[in-house]
């Protein structure tokens, strides 16, 4: 899909909305409706509001390196300020139209959601081994364990920064017909706990 996607011609915005899609796991809607505002390059993090969120919960989402490079690249085009839109288009909305992302996937040849990103992303988190709390976080479930949920208020993030980081590598590996990296080395869960307390 990588290489097709480069050999396409796809739009420039497109493009990168479907590559922040792989490297991040959000939905669809989050990503599309996206302001610069929420995008801290420095910080390689990006921070989704709370209305345009399925919970409507604010998300903080960790960029991976690859990422980063992309949304730089993209921000010499759609980047006019705090307020304009990161994946810009030429609808009502003045961002990418609902079915943009499926379209082009279909246009590709892949006949697949543009959601179906996300649970490649689920699929392969799981199957490298990291813990299921991290990657329901990056996703932005829910809990369904009320207890847990209502008690647990840590969003695992500095676990989630090496994660999504091996993630895009590991996307990068394979498009190169190499071995995925190793697993990262991951925060230890208990200092972050501790600082909650």
């Amino acid at each position: 899909m990588l290489d097709a996607l480069d050999k396409s011609g796809t739009a420039a915005a497109t493009r990168a909305a479907l590559l922040l899609m792989l490297y991040t796991g959000l939905r669809d809607a989050s990503l599309r409706g996206a302001r610069w505002r929420e995008i801290d390059l420095q910080a390689a993090r990006w921070t989704v509001p709370a209305e345009r969120m399925k919970r409507r919960e604010e998300h903080s989402v960790p960029l991976p390196s690859q990422a980063v490079a992309i949304l730089r690249q993209l921000a010499r085009l759609t980047d006019r300020g705090p307020d304009s839109f990161v994946f810009s288009g030429t609808g009502k909305a003045g961002y990418l139209a609902e079915n943009t992302l499926r379209m082009t996937l279909h246009r590709l040849g892949f006949e697949v959601t543009a959601h179906g990103l996300r649970s490649l992303l689920t699929d392969e988190l799981y199957t490298a081994g990291f813990r299921s709390e991290w990657i329901e976080r990056q996703l932005h479930h829910k809990d369904p364990n009320e207890v847990r949920s209502a008690y647990l208020r840590t969003d695992f993030y500095e676990q989630r920064v090496p994660m999504m980081q091996w993630w895009a590598d590991a996307c990068d590996a394979r498009r190169q017909g190499k071995k995925p990296p190793a697993l990262p080395t991951v925060p230890e869960l208990r200092p972050q706990l501790a600082r909650a307390a």
